[in-house]
């Protein structure tokens, strides 16, 4: 049986949720209530419904019982978060997904049955800085709490070389996942005997400390800003907070 999908409000990270979402299923509840941001989303969803989600009895009737996942954004509203994210827990919602405004607001939720927060600012700034602290860096995407894909510029110094001589995975820690051609658009699996060219661009992934410094784009941690970023945007776990009380 196909997974099952609620978001409930249709703010901008709800909005971008569905609009991904909706190129791999058609599995989608929609839940708003702005009857113009219904009308308009409509379309991407298997059923819509324009209700205030913190009437729980409506949402007891529009949300089908252990859905799969839920995703609540209902803007800069705790209290409204809080209401919304306890009654999605009752109704045996797998995964709960809140977005959230900083972590003290994420711990709240989380105790109320929370199991993700995610956290857009926090999540694009952690994207965005070592793309502008680099001048090769295209792309810096996290896949972990340690490891990071990235899209960079094949630096001058290995130009003419090819992958194998540059030997990237010994000396740097850094694994070529794929490259584009100077003047193509797509990303195809190298060719071992390919001379990298200037303007050359690779897909990879490393360590979070691997890339940065092999791409220039290293900044200086204050207080372990990755592992803070990452609990930021992931959250903590449930054992984690246990394990913390």
């Amino acid at each position: 049986m196909a997974r099952q999908f609620a978001i409930v409000g249709l703010g901008s990270f709800g909005l971008s949720v569905l609009e991904k979402l909706a190129d791999a299923t058609d599995q989608i509840i929609i839940v708003d209530k702005e009857k113009s941001v219904i009308e308009k989303h409509k379309d991407l969803a298997a059923k819509s419904y324009i209700s205030d989600a913190l009437n729980e009895e409506a949402l007891r009737r529009i949300v089908p019982e252990g859905v799969d996942v839920a995703i609540v954004d209902v803007g800069d509203h705790l209290e409204a978060a809080i209401i919304v994210t306890n009654a999605l827990k009752k109704l045996g919602a797998k995964q709960i997904i809140v977005r959230a405004d900083n972590e003290d607001r994420g711990e709240i939720l989380e105790m109320v049955g929370a199991t993700r927060i995610i956290y857009p600012a926090k999540e694009a700034a952690y994207r965005i800085v070592p793309m502008l602290v680099s001048s090769t860096l295209f792309s810096f995407m996290p896949i972990s709490a340690s490891m990071v894909l990235a899209e960079f510029q094949v630096p001058d110094r290995y130009v003419g070389m090819t992958l194998i001589e540059a030997n990237l995975r010994q000396t740097k820690g850094i694994n070529v996942v794929a490259l584009r051609k100077t003047d193509e658009d797509d990303y195809v699996f190298f060719d071992p005997k390919y001379r990298m060219r200037d303007g050359d661009v690779l897909l990879c992934a490393g360590t979070e400390k691997d890339v940065t410094a092999f791409t220039g784009a290293r900044v200086v941690a204050r207080k372990n800003l990755v592992s803070d970023m990452f609990r930021g945007i992931f959250g903590k776990s449930r054992k984690q907070a246990e394990g913390e009380a």
